[in-house]
């Protein structure tokens, strides 16, 4: 066998040594008719010297960038550990790496980093990361908040918009003749100003708000609002100038028409679309590579839309990114993988352009300083004066006035885009650009120390998570599985309504997903939980209402399998899911949810599906149940509710074909008459018809067992549009006899 082997190696090299040889003769037959040939003239093909020309260039770039990034990590971080949000440390960097200190400093050094060729290379990078970042904001824009609030949150938002537009456009008439030209009309300058003080940077006050624990207070959920209010609006504004700007007469008439068609087709066409793919990344699990391909397609297509229209492609981007329901698992593994090419790489380069234009070098005396000055003067202000006036109107204090309206000064990184384009577009001067980005630093870097002069440290106690007694031996706790924040509420709510006193609390668990590359690096070796944004929502809604939860974070590569490993090693007694509705069909026991109601059918546990939000305020609790395993299951947790609320319970017992009760139903009737008294009915019908359960259900909450709910041809579709409604699989595993299930005369009838 040896021997065979290795005369197989021998020939195998042979073959090998044959074919190189042949190449090598092969080429040297071509050389030799080919010395012979005449070529053209050089006409038309690149030199030597422009392709080494065009590997400096790229050299230039690469060093430049390189330059950048570490310069803007190395401050933000610096930033960071002032109590300041990073993206000053990197606007400064872009500004400290331009001519207003290296180039002014270390000419020679300026020069060699950022030679001619490279500020266009630089510009396009950074246009495609505004582009991308703008995205990003559209995409964590909670649009419900436009539509939640009432007046408080309007007024103010109007008053921090209008205020610092008309003194804006006031200060034109001063800054006009002083900084502008006469290729610049007076309207677009005025209006240019008017939009530029008008900015609020939702991502900056955001994250100020979460690192001082603040964002959930009345304050924090208030001047959040406002910010994404004035997010939008800004946007519509400056798009409007922008196009006001690019036309003239006729054409603006034009650009007008198209931006509404635009909007329409993005409402109409665009946003069913992106609720479908959300449900595609639902079924899939996971962000693939067709999905990420189709989103960057159409973000493409609508940034180039926008640039056509006349209103530049950065409110393409944000429109597309609005419309991604931003409470999705899309829209947060979107934010995942996109956030630290953008904010890392991306961004810096804008910075760094940015500080390319910025030339503070132009203020070149006390007057220009003085102006400067009067532009800070005013954009504070507007901002701060405006939102504490209307919020003092609105009914908030003195002191939760002025905090939010120094939040409301906060401008960074949306500002210097802003800029950008009143410079591209020439609106705006050298001089005044300059004025503008100092502008942007001075109101953005005085928020976090005159927040914490007028909040103080009482509002900086974190979340603690409160102690949980340990799970009975009986095991009849909830888990609940969480992935959505905005869903949240609903299962936690259900949750504690159904966990009596002395019962153990329910567990709220986070299954994630390891991300397609592994675990993250901020996570180590993947031993330590993950972060999770819906666990988190869970404990402060239950910090709010002064309950206990136990929280357990896993990472999960079949949430499924892992979903019910963890139910039984926990001794739970309810599972309790949130619904799953496929692309197509009206049924929401799809995907986890029929994954988990088939793989507990034989397992101790019982499994509720919670369709619609519960009311607080529910009066009625209506079961409908049957002598099955899901009917007895449907009746106890309807006991549990109403042990806990003090509410009317309506059990509907459906007999088939002339059927009797059994005794395991009698049993759980004779609990619920304990627990109930006077306020249990029940009725008896035999093989209804659906409209005559949905007859005897109104607007309370209706517990259905799944074999009903099977029987009847889901019914539970139609009665899920009027009342809240939770779908219920009992376990097969028979539990034992009560007393009264022996004695059937003690059960309520």
């Amino acid at each position: 066998m040896s021997n065979s082997a290795g005369a197989s190696r021998v020939a195998a090299f042979s073959l090998y040594a044959a074919t190189i040889v042949v190449v090598i003769v092969a080429f040297l037959v071509i050389r030799s008719w080919g010395d012979g040939l005449a070529a053209p003239a050089t006409a038309g093909v690149v030199s030597g010297k422009s392709a080494q020309a065009h590997a400096s260039d790229l050299l230039h770039v690469l060093l430049a960038l390189a330059a950048v990034v570490g310069m803007a990590r190395a401050l933000g971080t610096l930033c960071r550990n002032l109590n300041q949000p990073p993206v000053i440390g990197e606007i400064i960097a872009g500004i400290l790496l331009g001519p207003s200190l290296l180039g002014h400093f270390a000419p020679q050094a300026s020069a060699f980093l950022f030679p001619a060729t490279v500020p266009p290379a630089l510009n396009v990078i950074s246009q495609v990361g505004v582009i991308l970042f703008m995205f990003l904001v559209g995409v964590e824009l909670d649009l419900g908040l436009l539509r939640k609030q009432g007046h408080s949150t309007i007024a103010i938002s109007h008053a921090s918009i209008l205020t610092p537009f008309i003194l804006g456009a006031a200060l034109a008439l001063l800054l006009y003749p002083r900084l502008s030209s006469s290729d610049v009309t007076f309207t677009n300058f005025a209006l240019f100003l008017g939009v530029s003080m008008s900015v609020t940077a939702f991502p900056v006050l955001a994250r100020i708000l979460t690192d001082r624990r603040i964002s959930r207070t009345r304050m924090g959920v208030l001047a959040l609002t406002c910010a994404a209010v004035d997010d939008v609006t800004a946007w519509c504004l400056l798009a409007f100038v922008v196009g006001v700007a690019r036309a003239e007469g006729v054409g603006v008439l034009r650009t007008a028409i198209f931006a509404v068609a635009y909007i329409v087709m993005m409402l109409v066409a665009i946003r069913p679309l992106m609720v479908r793919l959300t449900r595609v990344y639902g079924n899939k699990g996971r962000l693939t590579q067709g999905l990420m391909a189709t989103i960057f397609v159409l973000l493409l297509l609508s940034a180039s839309a926008t640039e056509i229209i006349g209103i530049h492609a950065i409110f393409g981007a944000f429109a597309l990114g609005a419309m991604i329901p931003h409470d999705s698992g899309m829209a947060r593994e979107l934010t995942d993988r996109l956030e630290d090419l953008v904010v890392s790489l991306l961004l810096p380069a804008f910075f760094a352009f940015t500080g390319l234009r910025t030339q503070i070098g132009l203020l070149n005396n006390f007057s220009q300083w003085e102006l400067c000055a009067l532009i800070i003067l005013v954009a504070s202000l507007g901002k701060f004066g405006g939102s504490l006036v209307a919020a003092r109107i609105t009914g908030l204090g003195w002191r939760d006035g002025s905090a939010l309206g120094v939040l409301m000064n906060t401008r960074g990184l949306m500002e210097l885009i802003v800029l950008n384009i009143g410079f591209e577009m020439r609106i705006i001067s050298p001089t005044l650009f300059a004025m503008m980005v100092i502008m942007a630093l001075v109101t953005t870097l005085a928020t976090t120390p005159i927040l914490h002069m007028i909040v103080g440290d009482e509002a900086d106690e974190r979340l603690q998570a409160q102690p949980s007694p340990a799970p009975s031996a009986e095991g009849r706790g909830f888990l609940v599985p969480v992935a959505n924040p905005a869903g949240v509420a609903r299962l936690i709510n259900f949750a504690l309504a159904a966990t009596p006193s002395g019962a153990p609390p329910p567990r709220v668990l986070a299954l994630v997903r390891r991300p397609a590359g592994g675990v993250r690096a901020d996570y180590g070796d993947g031993q330590r939980a993950p972060r999770s944004a819906a666990l988190t929502t869970a404990l402060e809604l239950a910090w709010e209402k002064n309950s206990v939860i136990t929280p357990q974070a896993v990472w999960s590569d079949d949430p499924a399998a892992d979903l019910v490993r963890i139910a039984a090693e926990a001794r739970v007694g309810w599972v309790l899911l949130g619904p799953h509705q496929p692309i197509f069909g009206e049924d929401f026991k799809g995907g986890l949810v029929r994954t988990v109601l088939e793989r507990t059918r034989e397992l101790p546990l019982n499994v509720a599906v919670a369709h619609r939000a519960m009311d607080d305020h529910f009066a009625d609790v209506v079961v409908i149940a049957d002598d099955g395993p899901d009917g007895h299951a449907a009746l106890e947790l309807g006991t549990r509710i109403v042990q806990q609320r003090d509410a009317e319970l309506h059990v509907v017992i459906i007999t088939w074909n002339g059927g009797q009760a059994g005794m395991r139903l009698n049993s759980a009737l004779a609990e619920a008459a304990r627990v109930a008294g006077r306020r249990l009915h029940t009725e008896v019908i035999d093989s209804p018809a659906p409209q005559a359960i949905l007859e005897r259900i109104a607007d309370g909450l209706a517990i259905v067992a799944t074999s009903v709910d099977d029987r009847l041809a889901r019914f539970g579709r139609r009665l899920s549009g009027r009342a809240a409604m939770v779908l219920v699989q009992g376990s097969r595993l028979a539990p034992p006899l009560t007393a009264a299930a022996r004695d059937p005369r003690s059960a309520a009838s």
